[in-house]
């Protein structure tokens, strides 16, 4: 008698559980395999952050050559110093801290905030290289962001696989397009939930005057589910299904009411996920006003933030506002908001358009 070709067992496995209830046994199998595969790619993640172990140890010497000289010297080098620095980031498999320092490079010596934005940079870099150290014991979400930052990219599969999924109605606050490099055009598009109060930002690149597929009207309401990608800080989501549009309309936004309570969470973002640069946020009942050819925010308490804008968007917004309070989204860089869209008397306005 020839011995059972498989084990007995008290229960059924849930696949053929499946197929005696007439369900597709291929689901059960997809979702295993998308384990596997989700598990294999979490594998090449940790192998290649190691494999930038060298160039760490590159840059961590190059910045504290660079230190002791001072930025007073480093500004007189050309853009091959700069150059140099990036292609050993390239070689050691950190495209984005090398395309990040070589864009440096570009910055024209003579520009007024060159000092500051050098400065940021280095510290970034600086901060990275010290996580880098400690990377085991870093919170795996900050972890992604860390690997982001250098150039190690999540992907869109692992994101559908295993992404935190949000489903609410979402208001798309702002949009904007932003040069990154001759050819290279990004666009961000801003999303914010009604019920769970989430921003999520989806990015779309358009290379070699391709043009971006469609995207969403400002101020319009969606329906659906997004995926977002793991962070410390979560932001960037995809969305697996299509978003369907509502008929709804803007009539009021969940935002900070004092600039005090948004420098408090602002502050607090910052110690979860350090190399976050875009800070998207919601101020009500502020008032805009221009002091010679800039352009402020105020709240009731009388505290000013500055706008980043052009002349003639600045006074759109004066013009929308008319004196009367008004609620506006934008992007914060850590030095002043970006206005993305006003919300004045019931009817909400986009500002976007597109940064160098």
């Amino acid at each position: 008698m020839l011995d059972a070709p498989f084990p007995p067992v008290d229960e059924l496995p849930e696949w053929v559980t499946a197929l005696l209830a007439g369900r597709g046994g291929d689901r059960m199998m997809r979702t295993d395999n998308s384990g596997e595969k989700a598990a294999a790619q979490q594998q090449r993640r940790f192998e290649r952050l190691e494999r930038a172990a060298h160039g760490f140890d590159d840059l961590d010497t190059w910045l504290l050559d660079t230190m002791r000289r001072g930025l007073a010297a480093v500004v007189t080098e050309d853009a091959q110093w700069w150059k140099n620095i990036a292609e050993r980031m390239a070689d050691a498999s950190m495209p984005g801290l090398s395309r990040t320092l070589r864009l440096l490079g570009d910055i024209p010596a003579d520009a007024p905030d060159w000092a500051d934005r050098t400065a940021a940079v280095l510290a970034d870099c600086y901060l990275a290289v010290r996580a880098f150290r400690k990377r085991g014991q870093l919170p795996e979400p900050l972890l992604y962001d860390l690997q982001q930052y250098i150039g190690i990219n999540t992907k869109k599969e692992a994101v559908l696989v295993s992404g935190e999924r949000v489903s609410d109605d979402w208001v798309v606050v702002g949009q904007i397009e932003s040069v990154l490099e001759d050819k290279l055009l990004s666009r961000r598009s801003w999303l914010l939930g009604s019920r769970s109060g989430r921003f999520a930002q989806l990015l779309d690149y358009a290379f070699g005057g391709a043009g971006f597929p469609p995207g969403f009207t400002t101020g319009s309401v969606l329906r659906g589910t997004l995926a977002f990608y793991p962070s410390a800080y979560p932001l960037r989501a995809i969305a697996p299904d299509d978003l369907h549009e509502l008929p709804e309309k803007i009539k009021a936004l969940d935002g900070f009411g004092k600039f005090d309570t948004f420098a408090t969470v602002y502050a607090a973002v910052l110690a979860e996920q350090p190399w976050l640069h875009l800070f998207p946020a919601v101020f009500n009942a502020i008032l805009p006003y221009a002091e010679k050819d800039r352009f402020f925010i105020t709240d009731p308490q009388e505290h000013v933030l500055p706008l980043k804008t052009p002349e003639d968007t600045g006074w759109q917004i004066m013009a929308l506002s008319g004196g009367h309070p008004v609620s506006i989204f934008g992007e914060w860089d850590g030095d002043g908001l970006r206005p993305l869209g006003v919300l004045a008397e019931g009817r909400y306005v986009g500002l976007g358009g597109r940064t160098s």
